[in-house]
């Protein structure tokens, strides 16, 4: 027994056994313990994971769990967690009268650009009659500009005031708010389409009716802004289908009921009167075109004629309800796989993966479009609308007048024309850029017919398709192995050079920054050289008179290499190119530069330093003059001269031997009269700079170079192709001719074009073609003249010289060995050829033997005031380049045995330059023109009479017919490569 001493307390007792005493005792056990402790709700709460509180406060009645407090407080947790959209009540608003409150919502953007130019429209809504208005737009930016036009004109057709907008929170109805005051403009919180609901719920009701229409139809989805407008005209006439009502939007808005007689299939042939239209009374009264849509300022229907892309509006049409063209004809490949309409809806309005079938070769839209503020879409009004006395005549218009409300705006000088619009994709064609092109340049054939693709048009295709774009930031770069190694090899040359040395921040100096450029080299037959990585300054940042002062560099002049060239075929004089790495790299700076580091490779014991430059690094101002006097000295003081009409051209005549240099920055042509010079120039310049031998002449410039003992060929196909693939038109129909017989464009002719830049981009592009084109000389001529304000007709003048480009594309420039090499040229005139200010065209092309050297077309400064007087300018331009080439000729030691011949078809023309005595009639004419007279006098030029028929610069004039251009273009020597030549690119 165990008892305890002080207290006398019986413990406990236990048996002996075997020497030991055994004691039992019951202990607690400690989980048991835990298990029978109390805890509050929310333990239990977090216990159980975070159910719903209503189902913890179930589970601690249903199970008796002990809980010392079953009250349940919010948990922070859970609501951070769970949070999510709360259910949206039945709204019980309701208006009492029109305008009291405007629903707006902007959708976009649509996956194929209009042929109008439009990516987005806009809906206004009036919520009382749920009457809707829907306007096109170029972009978002104009949403205020279309409100404000809206606004005016519908406040004085209804004769109420709009007192309520609704719109979601866009920044594109941001200026609203700041214009009218007075108006109360209602956002929905962000993110919470539902506050808008009669918006979205309309513009799903707009899509669905849409596309079943453009489906029945098969029609091209460039016209969904047609389609879209009269959808919206429809929908204004059916009544609601969430009441037993028949009263429709428009009778609930205008007091009279709509005329559902009047109510035609869209998408069926018609056919309206376009007797008007016709040149003699024997032609067809009428033409076979496509419903599209009802007018609007005129009551009568819109007739489009694929053919000729036209829309007529005539109150005169006969239908074929039964007939859908774009469906007969089958400008789609397979009907059995249709667009893919999803990328016309917005996540907010899709169901599934099943709701619409998709492909997936379809790509969207990346362009911008024409702008419009209010057009005058079918849907504003009907042509039985409150307007009902408007003319029978058919109205020749097109879709382009629907954005010309604002463009009149913009240039209020501006007379209403009638451009061509661009052709149509189809709505159900397989090849991506007949469906969701990124530009809306794209052509169909003419014959509205589609061939089946064989085998060796899908290689064709496949040469013709857009090359991989290049990476345009370092980032992007950087994740790719073979730029990684371009960029190493470039910092490694930048290094081996000395290029710059790091140094201290400066505090009172100028920084300039600096970049990657990142381009794919291309051999002439377009495969891949190599990767270029070139690190280059940010030479925009650089301040004049602080780290830069002259910065002119001359170039070689493309008339002087086809001097040279054709001066070394005729004379078989051996053409070399020659190629300097890193050529500015090589040039010294004078002036003090500072670079921030280069981006990805800053050094990381030296992080806050700068780059002071060294040598003329690559984006500098002044690093093209740096290195041409650097390479300049060198070839000076290796006994070269420079040429004092051309300061590129180099001549060495080492004891009768002639060695020519042609530089362009670091592109280098060599040729000469022996071949022992030339190596050792070549070995000479190899010594001072880093120079790579290219063998014989092949590419220059972007010019293919064929060759032949007798003949060479120069091409631009590689970059002709590369330019119809960025404009999307590598799949157009070709023409014969660049530009149309006898076309006059006018400055006033069109739409504005929604995108002026790509006009600039294009046409500059069509003029380095030029070098090898001149076929193409007056078109691309015509076509710059309206660089600062292009339209739509100017624009369709760029796109027939890329179609004459896609069916000529392998067509380049050629010259022939000449045993005679006389000098003569060709001088034309169209007088009075501009039809906005009435100036002429002057035009020349001149001949070395038989290779055309030099040409050009070019407006005249001045009014002429007879044809006599504009060819005596166009012949004196003529005499002043054919001097100029004497000149470099005579540089060359090249001395003609006859005097230049000037040949003009201008009797008038001919007798002035050749006749020194005083004319009355030209006493105005500017001095500097009559030198042309002193040359004739001195011997120095001939002045000659041709026929028209067979002036060559008259293709430089003006447009011609197909058989006149072809014969002229083969005068010009535009023609394929020749067999000779091995028929390609060697």
């Amino acid at each position: 027994m165990v008892m305890d001493y002080h207290t006398a307390q019986f413990l406990l007792q236990a048996k002996a056994s075997s020497g030991l005493y055994l004691l039992t005792a019951s202990l607690n056990c400690a989980p048991q313990a835990c298990l029978g402790e109390k805890v509050t709700a929310n333990t239990w709460h977090f216990r159980l994971g975070h159910p719903a509180l209503p189902l913890t406060k179930r589970l601690l009645i249903a199970c008796n769990l002990p809980c010392s407090n079953s009250v349940l407080s919010l948990c922070e947790d859970c609501s951070m967690a769970k949070c999510n959209k709360l259910p949206f009540s039945t709204s019980c608003s309701s208006t009492k009268a029109p305008l009291e409150l405007i629903h707006a919502d902007v959708w976009g953007p649509a996956p194929v650009l209009s042929s109008n130019g439009f990516r987005y429209f806009v809906l206004f809504i009036d919520d009382f009659s749920r009457f809707t208005w829907i306007f096109f737009l170029a972009s978002k930016d104009e949403v205020a500009k279309v409100f404000s036009n809206f606004k005016i004109q519908v406040e004085n057709l209804i004769g109420r005031n709009i007192k309520i907008l609704r719109t979601d929170g866009g920044t594109e109805f941001k200026p609203i708010s700041r214009l009218f005051p007075q108006i109360v403009h209602q956002l929905t919180c962000p993110h919470t389409p539902e506050q808008n609901g009669v918006s979205e719920r309309k513009n799903r009701h707009i899509l669905e009716l849409s596309l079943a229409i453009i489906n029945h139809g098969c029609i091209p989805l460039v016209l969904w802004d047609e389609i879209f407008a009269s959808t919206v005209f429809l929908i204004n006439r059916l009544p609601p289908s969430a009441n037993a009502s028949i009263v429709s939007p428009f009778e609930l808005l205008f007091s009279k009921k709509p005329d559902y007689l009047q109510l035609k299939v869209l998408g069926c042939q018609c056919f309206p009167l376009t007797r008007p239209y016709n040149q003699h009374k024997l032609q067809p009264h009428s033409t076979p075109c496509v419903f599209i849509g009802y007018a609007l300022s005129q009551k009568g229907y819109r007739c489009y004629q694929p053919q000729t892309d036209r829309v007529f509006v005539s109150r005169h049409v006969i239908f074929h309800e039964q007939v859908f063209p774009f469906r007969q004809n089958k400008l789609h490949v397979d009907t059995s796989h249709p667009a893919d309409y999803t990328l016309w809806v917005p996540a907010s309005m899709r169901f599934g993966p099943n709701l619409f079938p998709s492909r997936s070769n379809t790509v969207g839209p990346s362009s911008s479009s024409s702008s419009a503020s209010l057009p005058q879409s079918p849907a504003n009004g009907p042509p039985n609308g409150p307007v009902d006395e408007l003319p029978d005549e058919s109205l020749e218009i097109t879709i382009g007048q629907l954005a010309r409300n604002l463009q009149r705006s913009k240039n209020s000088n501006a007379p209403d024309r009638t451009p061509a619009r661009s052709s149509l994709p189809s709505s159900s064609s397989n090849p991506p850029d007949s469906t969701t092109s990124a530009h809306h340049m794209t052509t169909r054939m003419r014959d509205q017919t589609r061939l089946r693709r064989q085998f060796p048009d899908f290689v064709a295709f496949l040469a013709t398709t857009p090359p991989t774009s290049d990476p345009t930031t370092f980032n992007q770069a950087n994740k790719i192995p073979h730029w990684q190694d371009a960029m190493r090899s470039e910092l490694k040359a930048l290094d081996q050079n000395k290029t710059w040395v790091l140094v201290p921040a400066p505090t009172n100096h100028n920084v300039v920054g600096c970049k990657w450029i990142f381009k794919t080299k291309r051999k002439a037959d377009g495969s891949i050289e190599r990767y270029k990585a070139r690190l280059v300054a940010q030479g925009f940042t650089q301040e004049e008179g602080v780290d830069y002062f002259d910065t002119f560099s001359p170039v070689i002049r493309p008339t002087t290499i086809r001097i040279v060239l054709s001066l070394a075929l005729s004379h078989h004089w051996p053409i070399r190119q020659l190629d300097v790495n890193n050529a500015f790299l090589n040039g010294d700076l004078l002036e003090t530069v500072y670079m921030r580091q280069p981006p990805g490779f800053v050094n990381p014991q030296l992080p806050s330093h700068v780059c002071l430059l060294k040598k003329a690094i690559y984006g500098l101002k002044q690093s093209p003059r740096a290195w041409f006097q650097t390479l300049s000295a060198s070839l000076l003081q290796m006994g070269f001269h420079s040429s004092k009409f051309d300061p590129s051209l180099f001549i060495l005549n080492n004891k009768g031997k002639i060695v020519v240099i042609l530089i362009y920055v670091d592109d280098i042509i060599i040729t000469g009269s022996d071949m022992g010079c030339i190596a050792s120039v070549v070995h000479n310049l190899q010594s001072r700079f880093p120079l790579k031998d290219l063998g014989a002449l092949h590419f220059f410039l972007g010019i293919a170079v064929s060759s032949s003992p007798n003949e060479l060929h120069l091409s631009q196909k590689q970059y002709i192709s590369e330019l119809l693939c960025r404009t999307h038109m590598h799949l157009a129909q070709p023409v014969a001719t660049p530009m149309a017989v006898n076309t006059s464009i006018s400055q006033f002719d069109g739409d504005p074009f929604h995108d002026p830049r790509l006009y600039i981009a294009v046409v500059g592009a069509l003029q380095y073609v030029t070098i090898t084109r001149p076929d193409i000389t007056f078109p691309v001529n015509k076509c710059s003249q309206f660089m600062h304000n292009p339209t739509t007709t100017h624009w369709s003048a760029v796109k027939r010289i890329l179609r004459y480009l896609r069916g000529t594309i392998d067509h380049g420039l050629l010259f022939k060995a000449s045993n005679s090499l006389n000098l003569h040229a060709y001088s034309d005139s169209d007088w009075a050829g501009c039809p906005d200010d009435r100036r002429s065209t002057s035009a020349f092309c001149v001949y070395l033997g038989n290779n055309i050297i030099s040409w050009s077309s070019k407006k005249q400064p001045t009014v002429a005031k007879s044809s006599t007087e504009a060819e005596y300018r166009s012949l004196a331009l003529a005499g002043a380049e054919v001097i100029w080439i004497q000149h470099i000729l005579q540089e060359l030691y090249q001395h003609l045995s006859q005097p230049p011949v000037l040949w003009c078809d201008n009797i008038g023309a001919s007798y002035l330059a050749s006749n020194p005595m005083y004319h009355a009639r030209t006493k105005h004419v500017e001095i500097d023109f009559h030198f042309i007279r002193e040359k004739v006098v001195a011997g120095q030029l001939l002045v000659k009479f041709i026929s028209s028929r067979d002036q060559i610069a008259d293709g430089l004039t003006k447009g011609l017919t197909s058989a006149r251009f072809l014969s002229i273009k083969n005068k010009l020597m535009v023609c394929p490569v020749p067999s000779a030549c091995g028929g390609a690119i060697r």
